[in-house]
């Protein structure tokens, strides 16, 4: 194991200063974003304790001016120079927040770059606490949180706020003593937590120089856009109470929408609304009406189904498409209208500094993997999906086109029309650049069979990545897994079942079961009744038993591990331990990099079995861990699921400092993508670095075989074009 990743005390804590600030605002940070904040607001006060030293707080007197550098006392600048000299760092919850203060809501202080810091949120996370301070601490039965901070906070920090030092004496005071113990807090929960091995922080720091960077959008396409999508709002509601009949409908009124939608489905649309069947005695007398629900989920497969009617590809209603055409327009309004997608484009004209955005990425974000996750403007969520003509709906919002002429350009709701274009809102930041970005294909599908290659089946599976990858003519995963699913050759393998066999791959990879399925093919706009979907699941499973047998076998050995403490007992490529000493006794999984996933609290305990009404109808003994500030059921899926994440996140996190430290300009990065900026002359040679760096694997990936695809273009998009 790389000496970098070694568990242990990473920084002496005498080294260590922790610092938290606070603020006085002119806008909103949840609307800005933090780097937005930053620029428009005012540190009023700083608190700090240096190692085991006291916690000392500095204020400013009045609000005529921001904190100045002839407010630092001596000692915060001795730890300062020590912590730019690479002797000492600096730490804070949500670093980032405070990193941005510092270094654009103060006045002269010294730079503060992204290695002088390290963020104890994302060190408790990785230990399975909350994301906030204070749910930290009690979980971890650190310092408390002052409680009373949120009424301070609004007294003195928010835009609307009025009072000073001067007007609220008393209030100022106790709101200095609250920032005073927040820092306590702040180390507390640092001592009480594992410390992140130096090659995490390294990992940390290479995101966060990525925050720091950004990545610029077309701020004219994006502008006009943010008024299309209001405009939008309006007239969707007006649409919907137009087709339904309902003066009054919104397109959160789920109860009215779905009973609509009950009147014209057929028998098996309506199925797929129904989450309970009514139920009669014997006389006929009902005794339990129907019960359904209208997730995501549901619209999205019902929209998929009544696609399939339209086409005639299904029995029942297929010839009778006047009928669904309204059916498919009230879902497509529900799931589109209902979207908080197209916001985003407002996001991004209230989050930009100077046509940037900013700190897009929380490190360790997704704490049971590890996983960055995305805020702001969610660049994790983007849709894959492309508009035909994205060039000339670019070009539409660039000229300012109304609504009503910016939607003849496509069938395709205007709402989902704003949405395939956030991705191609993100251009350089330098006219005279091009984007260069490299994703590695199918690293999942990938991951899994190699965590798992002590089986003969996951060794025959990885070698098809292999012999693909070397000869790319040969047929694919998905093309050889539809022919399986079938029962056909390869060579009668249409497009069309190659799809089927690429949902499979990636609904079932992780023991998914029919619903998983059902789901991705509706992501992918494909409807599968039941009795295809367990077809399917059936005959997937029958020809990968390792996946199953892996997960099983992770389970097992997690037991033998709960049940003999303080040993390591390995499954494959990772290895379980239990520490019943750690936050209530934690449950390790280590990676083969030699990261650890953290189950805290693990326990047995009987839960209730409720019906669809809420009764409890009987209790079962699960297996249980915090997270957050709540509890999860554990199931051999869910490991299966959680490693692979983890093992992708750590190529990405690896893949990530080593490009950093080529000096490419990392723009955005994805679960499986990294996109850089660079002048158009030096494409073709970044694109080859990028080629290098992505497949070239890391000392404890040995044997897993990665494979990218390259991309330069003018602007982020996935348009084959």
């Amino acid at each position: 194991m790389d000496a970098d990743r070694l568990p242990g005390p990473t920084f002496d804590p005498t080294d260590v200063g922790f610092i938290d600030f606070e603020t006085r605002a002119r806008v909103d940070i949840k609307a800005a974003g933090t780097y937005r904040y930053a620029t428009e607001a005012d540190a009023i006060i700083l608190s700090y304790a240096i190692g085991a030293g006291p916690v000392r707080t500095i204020a400013v007197p009045d609000f005529s001016r921001p904190l100045d550098l002839i407010d630092l006392p001596t000692d915060f600048l001795a730890h300062h120079a020590r912590v730019m000299s690479g002797n000492g760092l600096w730490a804070a919850w949500n670093a980032a927040f405070d990193k941005a203060i510092w270094n654009f809501s103060t006045q002269a202080f010294p730079d503060l770059k992204a290695t002088h810091i390290i963020d104890v949120m994302a060190q408790a996370m990785a230990a399975g606490l909350p994301s906030d301070l204070a749910g930290a601490a009690r979980a971890s039965r650190s310092a408390r949180k002052d409680t009373k901070g949120r009424k301070l906070i609004e007294l003195f920090c928010l835009p609307r706020s009025t009072a000073t030092p001067q007007s609220h004496p008393a209030e100022w005071g106790q709101f200095v003593e609250y920032a005073t113990q927040d820092t306590e807090t702040l180390r507390s929960v640092f001592l009480g937590t594992r410390q992140l091995p130096l090659a995490e922080w390294r990992e940390y720091w290479a995101m966060e120089a990525i925050n720091e960077r950004g990545v610029a959008i077309d701020l004219p396409m994006v502008t006009h856009a943010a008024t299309l999508a209001d405009q939008d709002k309006e007239r969707s509601k007006a649409e919907l109470r137009a087709t339904t009949q309902y003066p009054k409908i919104t397109v959160d009124a789920v109860a009215q929408i779905t009973g609509w939608l009950l009147e014209r489905l057929p028998a098996e649309g309506r199925a797929i609304l129904t989450k309970r069947v009514e139920e009669h005695d014997e006389d006929g007398t009902l005794i339990r009406p129907a019960k359904y629900h209208l997730t995501r989920r549901q619209v999205e497969k019902l929209i998929a189904y009544v696609k399939e009617l339209e086409k005639g590809h299904s029995g029942a209603g297929a010839s009778n498409t006047a009928e669904l055409t309204p059916v498919l327009r009230v879902l497509q309004i529900r799931l589109y209208g209902g979207s908080k997608t197209p916001a985003k484009f407002t996001k991004m004209v209230n989050g930009h500094v100077d046509g940037v955005l900013f700190g897009q990425y929380v490190f360790n974000g997704a704490a049971q993997t590890g996983r960055a996750s995305s805020k702001g403007v969610q660049v994790h969520n983007l849709a894959r999906d492309t508009l035909p003509n994205e060039h000339e709906a670019i070009e539409a919002l660039l000229g300012v086109q109304t609504y009503d002429q910016f939607c003849t350009l496509s069938d395709s709701p205007a709402a989902r029309m704003l949405s395939l274009l956030i991705r191609p809102a993100f251009v350089p930041a330098c006219p005279e650049n091009v984007f260069v970005w490299s994703d590695w294909s199918q690293i999942e599908a990938r991951i899994v069979p190699w965590l798992a290659d002590y089986q003969d089946g996951a060794r025959a599976r990885l070698q098809i990545f292999r012999d693909v990858d070397e000869n790319p003519s040969l047929p694919d995963l998905y093309t050889r897994t539809a022919a399986a699913l079938s029962h056909c050759t390869i060579e009668q393998v249409t497009k069309a079942m190659r799809q089927r066999g690429k949902v499979a791959e990636l609904a079932l990879g992780f023991c998914g079961g029919v619903g998983a399925l059902q789901s991705m093919a509706a992501a992918y706009g494909m409807h599968l009744s039941d009795t295809e979907a367990r077809e399917i699941v059936d005959r997937w499973r029958a020809e990968n038993p390792w996946v199953q047998a892996f997960s099983r076998d992770l389970w097992e050995t997690m037991r033998l591990a709960h049940d003999v403490h303080n040993r390591p007992f390995r499954c494959g490529r990772v290895h379980f331990m239990y520490l019943p000493d750690v936050l209530g006794g934690t449950m390790q999984c280590i990676l083969p990099s030699g990261r650890a996933l953290t189950y805290r609290a693990l326990r047995w305990e009987m839960l209730d079995v409720e019906d669809d009404d809420g009764n409890v109808i009987d209790r079962k003994l699960e297996l249980t861990f915090a997270r957050g500030h709540g509890r999860m059921k554990l199931w051999p899926g869910m490991f299966v699921e959680n490693i692979t994440q983890a093992v992708a996140a750590d190529v990405l996190r690896g893949t990530l400092v080593r490009l950093e430290s080529q000096q490419l300009a990392i723009r955005l990065h994805t679960h499986d993508e990294i996109l850089a900026e660079t002048p158009e002359a030096k494409a073709d040679e970044v694109a080859q670095r990028m080629r290098t760096f992505m497949r070239h694997g890391f000392p404890w990936s040995k044997g897993l075989p990665l494979m990218s695809e390259e991309t330069i273009a003018p602007y982020y998009t996935k348009h084959e074009g």
